[in-house]
């Protein structure tokens, strides 16, 4: 059975930009309003892809619209540009995905799978507070939302080159897959919070897992423990019935300016500094 997409509002490089996959079936509205999305989203369609154009944030009425009839239907959010604002946006109308032009069909094929793939998402990622120099999430400890968070947060390249940007994204990636691996134990009951801040001078990601912590002197299962190359770790993985792995402290550590984790351990700080500085935005004061 074919799975049927909605495309609102598509430009052109999001429809060239589409992967051309067997059994998906692409239903596109132009120049529709508000009210016209609706009623085409009235019928029954897995996934809706809401192209925002020009817009720089996500657009409330036409999410919010979209989601009227069906308050479970899956939304993913286009803009033309954005920032942790962006996302702080998206998840606000519930939108299950993000992208920033301009696209690729990597990008945009991954974030459409990661979206129909989804199941029981809707509280998988809650925002806790959201603007564009400081943005604080609740994630449950589930595989499939760190994926989609990883998504998220890899569209926001900002000022650094692409390559750093790539690396940053990795060590987040591996730090939050160890969080919800050894820290939840994968219990989706549980959940971990994610802090993501930008500063003039670089971009920093803070961690807490709900896990007891660890000592890096008890990680002889782990990479890090070997910084003479060897492999004297997976030998000891393999003893214990551990999956293959324990790259990922290693790996975050040598793609990172700064990786500090905390007395307990379960608390992790991953800093990459702003090599190219741009102006950041003066932050809102709160009204009393």
């Amino acid at each position: 059975m074919s799975v049927r997409i909605l495309a609102v509002n598509a430009g052109d490089d999001l429809l060239r930009d589409l992967p051309k996959h067997a059994g998906r079936e692409l239903l596109a509205i132009e120049h529709a309003s508000a009210s016209e999305a609706a009623h085409a989203a009235e019928s029954d369609f897995p996934l809706i892809l809401a192209d925002l154009h020009q817009l720089e944030t996500c657009d409330a009425d036409l999410i919010r619209a979209l989601r009227h009839q069906r308050p479970h239907q899956k939304v993913l959010a286009i803009c033309a540009r954005g920032d942790a604002d962006a996302i702080a946006g998206m998840l606000r109308q519930h939108a299950i995905g993000l992208l920033i032009r301009p696209l690729t069909p990597q990008r945009v094929g991954e974030a459409i799978e990661l979206a129909l793939a989804a199941r029981d998402w809707e509280d998988d990622i809650e925002l806790i507070s959201g603007s564009a120099q400081w943005l604080q999430l609740r994630l449950r400890c589930k595989m499939e939302a760190a994926e989609r968070a990883v998504q998220m947060f890899r569209e926001l390249q900002g000022d650094l080159p692409e390559d750093e940007h790539e690396e940053l994204t990795t060590a987040f990636r591996e730090l939050l897959m160890n969080g919800i691996e050894h820290g939840g134990g994968g219990d989706p009951r549980k959940s971990l919070w994610i802090n993501y801040v930008v500063t003039k001078s670089a971009l920093v990601f803070y961690i807490r897992d709900p896990g007891p912590g660890f000592s890096m002197t008890g990680l002889k299962h782990a990479a890090i423990s070997n910084p003479d190359g060897s492999l004297q770790h997976a030998t000891i993985r393999e003893e214990k019935g551990i999956r293959p792995g324990g790259f990922g402290i290693l790996l975050a550590k040598n793609m990172a300016d700064e990786l500090i984790y905390s007395e307990r351990g379960n608390e992790v700080i991953l800093i990459k500094h702003r090599r190219h500085r741009e102006p950041v935005a003066a932050a809102a004061v709160p009204e009393a």
